[in-house]
């Protein structure tokens, strides 16, 4: 009886173990990778990913410092730009939770002087009708743009302009535009915090989850560890200085963090573990749960007012015009999306690097290069030709 027993434990032990390995398990086949970065022309690459279960891979391209004779690592450093509005939209969600501020709560009494903005309507100023609430923000729907997106915003001439941003260009709710919008969340974060930006991220999300290369002012130890950043012109690639010389006092949240591959892969892990992490609770779950549910307006979707003619062959695909918008990220809602599944996130970062969370399969992606302009076609398909491996393995378990 004692051998029986015996043995029924041991079965159950290797059938565990079996279904762990199983449950990690990714098969990457590498040469594609090899082969395409050999084949063209970038200074570097990183991209991995990381399961539900925390087992994370990586596979690095070229030095971390352009020229060099070291390889890139999940430790060095990049600008991340608006990977950064993923981390700011958690924070705020923070104080959601905390019963300081609402999502949909009217914002003309803590923020005067975002409400008082007026909205660029065809060639002259007027002033809005709706107000702003945090979810617009959080959506993209609140009206502001990019100057270097909108041609509108590229001309409007603003000589004796006394506004913290330039005007919006729609009433709050109409519509999705991609702008400024998350520059304003970090300021109602620092509001209502009573911290500035670097303080209130530091203290409830990077450090909880042991983030540590992640900051908007890299501390001096770790400044060797951020890597070659430039531009891609006519010539080549050209490289800006690598190292900041001069501290921040205004913290961008739609785009001024520096962080390396592993602290966001942590990130990703963490909200797909529905915001837990080891000793904590970064967000409630059904905090998570809404930030991939599709917050838009009904008949509304992502719009970069791409022309009919297409994109230059030199740009990516992204994103795709079909997709929706959460509290964070681009939703996968394409019919014709043949890699990603529908319902995961992604979105990226100006200087080429891309991130996808697909919670359901229990896995998430991050692709790191360093350069502008953005919409590299080349990184671009570099970043999908790695999210397709991945997948791929996945249909192997």
């Amino acid at each position: 009886m004692k051998k029986l027993l015996f043995a029924l434990i041991i079965i159950s032990i290797l059938i565990g173990c079996k279904t762990k390995n199983q449950e990690n398990k990714v098969v990457i086949n590498e040469l594609p990778l090899k082969t395409y970065f050999q084949n063209n022309d970038l200074p570097a690459a990183i991209m991995g990913y990381v399961t539900k279960e925390g087992k994370m891979e990586w596979y690095v391209f070229g030095p971390s410092v352009w020229g060099g004779k070291d390889t890139v690592n999940e430790n060095n450093i990049f600008r991340i730009y608006s990977m950064t509005k993923a981390l700011a939209s958690v924070a705020a969600l923070q104080l959601v939770e905390k019963g300081l501020i609402g999502l949909d709560d009217p914002l003309d009494k803590l923020m005067p002087e975002m409400i008082s903005i007026p909205i660029l309507n065809k060639k002259e100023l007027v002033k809005a009708s709706n107000t702003i609430t945090l979810r617009n923000l959080l959506t993209h729907t609140a009206g502001f743009g990019y100057d270097f997106i909108d041609d509108r915003l590229q001309k409007f001439d603003k000589t004796e302009w006394e506004y913290n941003d330039l005007p919006r260009l729609f009433e709050a709710g109409e519509r999705w535009q991609y702008g400024t919008n998350l520059d304003w969340v970090g300021k109602i974060i620092e509001k209502i915090s009573g911290q500035d930006l670097e303080t209130y991220l530091r203290e409830n999300v990077t450090v909880p989850l042991k983030m540590n290369s992640t900051w908007f002012n890299v501390p001096e130890n770790l400044k060797e560890n951020i890597v070659s950043w430039g531009v891609r012109d006519t010539i080549g690639f050209q490289e800006y200085p690598r190292i900041p010389s001069e501290l921040v006092t205004e913290f961008s949240a739609g785009g001024g963090l520096f962080g390396s591959p592993k602290d966001y892969s942590t990130f990703l892990e963490c909200i797909m573990n529905n915001g837990k992490y080891d000793g904590g609770q970064i967000l409630k779950p059904e905090t998570v749960e809404l930030m991939f549910k599709n917050q838009l307006p009904i008949g509304t979707s992502i719009n970069w007012d791409i022309p009919e003619s297409g994109l230059p062959e030199t740009v990516g695909r992204f994103p795709d015009e079909s997709d929706t918008y959460g509290l964070a990220w681009a939703i996968e809602d394409s019919e014709d999306e043949l890699v990603r599944t529908k319902g995961s996130v992604y979105w990226a970062g100006i200087a080429n690097s891309y991130y996808t969370l697909d919670k359901d399969k229990g896995i998430a992606i991050v692709y790191f290069t360093q350069f502008l302009p953005f919409n590299d076609k080349v990184s671009y398909d570099f970043y999908r030709l790695f999210e397709k491996e991945v997948y791929t393995g996945l249909k192997t378990k």
